[in-house]
């Protein structure tokens, strides 16, 4: 028999019939109307609810009927669940631009119990990003479906295949001394700064004078998206030693006697962006002629010269505020490349072993 010619926007599905509405390239809804045996006056109801539902969009009309004191569609859920979040400043900002950028368009209007895993895998499939960034954009998502109690969660159910790690770039001590070199004032000092410390960029613009003894900085708090954050990253204060060539462009600083910021802007306050720095670093890139990287390299590549330093890796992951765990995991390919002269003969076993692993006695010599 053959299949009946259907409506646009109405399917047939093993447990009914689902209704569709798309605005542009995106579904906005999607509903399944549960139907055993479906006959063509359960086509033509489908069609009419459609009809309705698209009447409702064009006049601004949300989707569907709340009930009030409700929280059904998933524009609602998802901004109950930034509302109740306890994260960083920085974390909740990150959430709520991944929810505004890739769901809320998706899935804003739909009731969120009609959000499934098949629906969510077609969102991931048309975004032009990596599989890390998709694992990245699924966390709030989960978050929000936890947060309206459905159980199973959708978003639990996507796996995204693991990819391999890119290399971890860190300029060589030439381009280093170059760039230095096409920098001036607070940008050279800044800069500086970073390659010899392997601060964070927020972690640097919050520093005042009173967190340098001469000796060490003390990092307890950090600048993140323009607002003073009193913790760092990791919520653990550390001490950062300071290279001699960083003392002296600290010791030189205009700013040394003025008890406020290391880094001042115009009117006397601290930088809360590194939008200046950015500008002075691109084009510090250009005029030496280097292949540009972004200003988190110059984290990279201190930990690459602690390495060839020989400092232990624990020592290094502290100075950069990791956990010994994650620099491992970062820097691991460098280990060998500053470890000397490699011993491969480390991997072989003795004579003993290898006769007990073939079995075979080692002929004797006459």
């Amino acid at each position: 028999m053959d299949k009946p010619i259907l409506p646009r926007g109405i399917r047939l599905r093993p447990t009914g019939i689902q209704i569709r509405i798309s605005s542009g390239k995106r579904y906005i809804y999607e509903e399944t109307i549960p139907c055993s045996n479906i006959r063509p006056r359960d086509i033509a109801s489908a069609v009419k609810k459609r009809d309705e539902l698209k009447a409702r969009l064009r006049l601004g009309l949300p989707l569907t009927e709340e009930i009030p004191g409700t929280t059904n569609s998933f524009l609602n859920i998802a901004q109950d669940y930034l509302n109740t979040l306890d994260v960083k400043h920085s974390t909740m900002l990150s959430y709520e631009n991944i929810l505004n950028l890739y769901w809320i368009p998706e899935f804003g209007l739909w009731p969120v119990d009609q959000i499934s895993l098949s629906s969510i895998k077609r969102v991931l499939a048309n975004l032009a990003i990596t599989n890390k960034s998709k694992k990245n954009i699924l966390i709030p998502l989960r978050g929000a479906l936890d947060h309206a109690e459905l159980s199973p969660n959708p978003a639990s159910g996507i796996k995204i295949k693991r990819t391999q790690t890119p290399p971890v770039d860190r300029y060589s001590i030439t381009e280093r001394d170059k760039i230095l070199q096409q920098l001036s004032g607070q940008a050279l000092v800044y800069f500086t700064l970073l390659f010899g410390t392997g601060l964070r960029p927020g972690e640097a613009l919050a520093l005042t004078w009173a967190d340098y003894d001469g000796e060490e900085l003390a990092i307890t708090k950090q600048i993140v998206r323009r607002k003073h954050v009193p913790s760092t990253k990791t919520s653990y204060r550390r001490k950062v030693y300071v290279p001699d060539r960083v003392k002296a462009a600290l010791n030189n600083h205009i700013t040394r006697f003025s008890g406020k910021h290391i880094f001042l802007n115009s009117i006397g306050g601290p930088y809360l962006d590194t939008d200046i720095f950015n500008q002075a670093w691109k084009k510090a890139h250009t005029r030496a002629r280097i292949p540009y990287r972004i200003p988190y390299t110059c984290r990279h590549t201190r930990a690459a010269e602690m390495l060839s330093m020989g400092i232990d890796p624990a020592d290094a992951a502290r100075q950069l505020g990791h956990s010994t765990e994650m620099f491992l995991r970062v820097y691991s390919e460098w280990m060998e490349e500053y470890a000397g002269h490699k011993d491969n003969s480390r991997f072989e076993t003795n004579p003993a072993q290898n006769r007990s692993l073939t079995g075979r006695n080692t002929p004797k010599k006459d």
